[in-house]
């Protein structure tokens, strides 16, 4: 199927063969994030994912692992069904038609996944694979454009610098309190704020654990909640990926997740948790707080994190094709 490759799914046990191709191509990709062998791991394991039909690995004569292709799907998605696939090839073996046929396997794998959540929901809900890539990768769009997906959507990474001294506090409107963050309940609260959100789907509780407040990497005392009265009124999720730290040359915090509960909107809760974020982050040593936008968001949230004092500093690209 990988030409020049023997191939077979992926299992837990590769989880470290898989890091350590993903570091060869770091060198030549130089990828924005970098995944931990712990995530990868975890990424084959996760409740609802089956690596026997969501990824292959290819491996050469020598049992070096060349390549690798994975295709996931959220349990909650039941709206619409995003697949997103992420694939790697090691630099050595490029220009082989190995990543073509990455992508092949990719249509094809999606097709089926989605077919057989169709079959679970008893609803002909539409389906996209997705290929999320840095905007430098002109290897990844071409090879997307040959594979028939198009452009969708535009993300940019933004920074807030926090090397120039301690940040503003925050100012809280009356009545509105920050408290330290506790996951008892916000999952709820989460997918509230979200459901206008472009291309977002309700999380349910095994993906909330998985990718929010269960991630190994999450960081509740960095993260930070405003409640009115008794009532979540808004929530910050903050993250430390420490496998993206070298490549940096800095340490910082990853704002996951900023959210204000529509009723409350209006009162500058979303400022005044990133300037507890920011306040927090720097405490702590770390020289930034980063985060990622949709560059469309309609609810402003593009001028709000700039008058917050972030920066873009790269973007990447979502490509889509209906499966």
């Amino acid at each position: 199927m990988l030409p020049g490759l023997t191939c077979r799914p992926l299992t837990a046990d590769d989880a470290a063969a898989w890091w350590w191709l993903l570091e060869r191509a770091a060198a030549v990709d130089r990828p924005h994030v970098r995944d931990s062998e712990e995530w990868l791991r975890r990424t084959l394991t996760g409740e609802g994912f089956d690596a026997a039909t969501q990824t292959v690995g290819g491996w050469d004569a020598a049992g070096e692992l060349r390549a690798v292709g994975v295709v996931e799907l959220r349990l909650g998605d039941v709206g619409h069904l995003r697949l997103p696939f992420d694939g790697v090839v090691d630099p050595a073996w490029r220009g082989r038609g190995v990543g073509r046929d990455l992508f092949a396997w990719a249509e094809r794998t999606a097709r089926a996944r989605a077919a057989a959540r169709r079959r679970e929901l008893g609803a002909p809900v539409g389906a996209d694979l997705q290929v999320w890539a840095p905007e430098h990768r002109e290897d990844v769009f071409a090879l997307c454009r040959r594979a028939g997906l198009q452009v969708r959507r535009y993300f940019s990474r933004m920074r807030q610098d926090l090397r120039s001294g301690p940040p503003s506090p925050p100012v809280l409107a009356p009545g509105y309190r920050l408290v330290d963050h506790a996951p008892q309940g916000l999952r709820e609260v989460h997918n509230e704020v979200f459901a206008d959100h472009w291309g977002s789907q309700p999380l349910t509780a095994s993906d909330w654990s998985r990718f929010v407040v269960g991630n190994p990497e999450f960081r509740p005392d960095w993260s930070f909640l405003v409640v009115h009265g008794a009532d979540v009124a808004g929530y910050a999720n903050v993250y430390a990926h420490e496998s993206d730290w070298p490549g940096l040359g800095f340490p910082q915090a990853d704002l996951g997740n900023l959210g204000v509960r529509r009723e409350h909107r209006g009162r500058g809760l979303a400022r005044a948790l990133l300037a507890a974020v920011a306040g927090r982050a720097h405490a702590a040593g770390m020289a930034a707080v980063a985060l990622d936008v949709d560059s469309a968001n309609a609810s402003g949230a593009v001028g709000l994190y700039e008058r917050a004092g972030y920066v873009r500093v790269h973007g990447d690209v979502l490509h889509t094709k209906p499966v």
